[in-house]
């Protein structure tokens, strides 16, 4: 990994009680597509971080096209902290969400940044690039439709008297908010409409615990969490069952997705 060193000063103006500590340097969204070999699709560059993914495309506003598969891995994130009034970063969480191009955009989820990659001085860098998250699976509507994958991400900073989230979109000054936009990439998925012999003759129960999924054929099956978060795959015949916790699961066959509620 590349390591640039960089004198930074910093000038601190301050009217009553002000809280100006440490600021956000650059971060990334790790992304698979199709198959292929992970990359890292910059946020919120200032030129100024450790790491390799700084010149790499930009995030918001890519159109990641038609993809046969779309993976969320996770992120990277760089900061740097004050060593007055004693600010140190303790993690960062990536936020995303997906929505069809022209909906309102829904709840958050969260991907916690828990690998310390690097600490030089009062530079870190966290990242994770194992979480998985199966973004087609999130994109469930019948036609052709373009979706948003949306992305934020907040700093967990301790100073003296509290804990302090800084944001970005917005800045170190920036709580974390679900009305704040984040950065937006969007990608096409197509469900066809007809109803084909295994569809046809479906049948979805979440009695005892239990996803089970009835039809005549067969069928390659997935189970995933609310979140994209693959719980199996399968290819069966007539019958896929799964005993799960309660709670909202999305079950996807031959590419056709059903949301599920179990209690």
């Amino acid at each position: 990994m590349k390591k640039i060193i960089t004198t930074l000063v910093v000038v601190l103006f301050a009217t009553g009680i002000t809280f100006a500590g440490g600021g956000w340097a650059d971060c990334a969204v790790s992304v698979t597509k199709d198959g292929g070999g992970i990359y890292s699709y910059s946020l919120g560059n200032t030129n100024w971080a450790d790491g390799i993914w700084v010149l790499n495309d930009s995030f918001d506003g890519y159109n990641l096209g038609t993809p046969t598969s779309l993976v969320l891995n996770g992120g990277i994130a760089n900061a740097w902290t004050d060593d007055f009034p004693g600010y140190t970063t303790t993690s960062f969480i990536l936020y995303y969400r997906v929505y069809k191009s022209t909906a309102t955009p829904g709840s958050w989820s969260q991907i916690e940044l828990d690998n310390v990659n690097l600490k030089n001085g009062n530079n870190y860098v966290f990242d994770k690039t194992t979480a998985n998250i199966n973004i087609m699976a999130l994109a469930t509507l019948t036609g052709t439709n373009t979706y948003v994958l949306e992305v934020a991400m907040s700093k967990n900073q301790y100073f003296t008297g509290g804990n302090w989230n800084s944001m970005i979109p917005g800045d170190q000054s920036v709580a974390y908010s679900s009305t704040v936009a984040g950065y937006k990439a969007t990608f096409t998925k197509s469900i066809g409409t007809a109803l084909n012999k295994v569809e046809s003759s479906l049948r979805i129960s979440t009695e005892s615990g239990k996803v089970t999924a009835r039809f005549d054929g067969k069928a390659d099956v997935q189970l995933f969490t609310s979140t994209g978060q693959l719980i199996i795959s399968a290819s069966t015949e007539n019958e896929f069952s799964k005993t799960v916790k309660s709670g909202v699961y999305l079950l996807r066959i031959n590419e056709q997705s059903h949301k599920v509620l179990v209690q």
